[in-house]
């Protein structure tokens, strides 16, 4: 690097460090997906029992 070139920062935010949309909710299909899984769970175990 010259000593002419300044150094810039780079700054990022919340939403591009993360990965996730802006407007993107990720809670909603992660809770899904538990109701789900607990749903499978329920009757895997009710087979056997």
């Amino acid at each position: 690097m010259n000593r002419d070139q300044t150094r810039k920062s780079l700054e990022f935010s919340g939403e591009h460090v993360s990965g996730r949309e802006v407007g993107g909710s990720s809670l909603m299909p992660m809770l899904i997906a538990e109701l789900v899984m607990i749903a499978i769970g329920y009757f895997a175990v009710m087979i056997f029992v």
